[in-house]
């Protein structure tokens, strides 16, 4: 069984958490505040191609998930370079994915036994900004 979907926009990293004592009193923040919602429009997006087969078969079973990011292209860089190796970090942009599609089309990231993931310049393959999810139960 596989789900397939585009998330439109600028992909957005996970980022760090930082803790710090507030009078005694833990408080956890991320570093990257627009990761929320980033978040929640992959979750947006992963509910309108769930259907009522994923739910009741796929949401627990073992998947492997590939995700290609597209980020916009700096209008300074060089159209011979091929390889986005600039900020942010890939791993980063899984992990928010990931969390994005958590709760939805699958119970928790531990399932998640596969991961492929590129992260490109948008006009490459995409000609617009976001990411394109494939989920795929083994």
């Amino acid at each position: 069984m596989q789900l397939s979907f585009f998330v439109a926009g600028n992909p957005v990293p996970k980022g760090s958490f930082r803790a710090f004592n507030n009078g005694g009193r833990p408080v956890i923040t991320n570093n990257n505040p627009k990761t929320k919602d980033w978040e929640m429009r992959i979750a947006h997006e992963a509910q309108a191609v769930i259907d009522e087969n994923w739910i009741s078969t796929a949401i627990s079973l073992p998947v492997c998930v590939t995700i290609d990011f597209y980020m916009e292209r700096p209008k300074s860089l060089k159209k011979s370079v091929e390889h986005n190796i600039k900020r942010p970090d890939l791993d980063k942009l899984a992990r928010a994915a990931l969390d994005g599609i958590t709760g939805i089309l699958i119970n928790d990231d531990s399932q998640v036994v596969e991961l492929k993931a590129t992260k490109n310049y948008a006009g490459e393959k995409e000609s617009r900004p976001g990411a394109w999810l494939t989920i795929e139960t083994l």
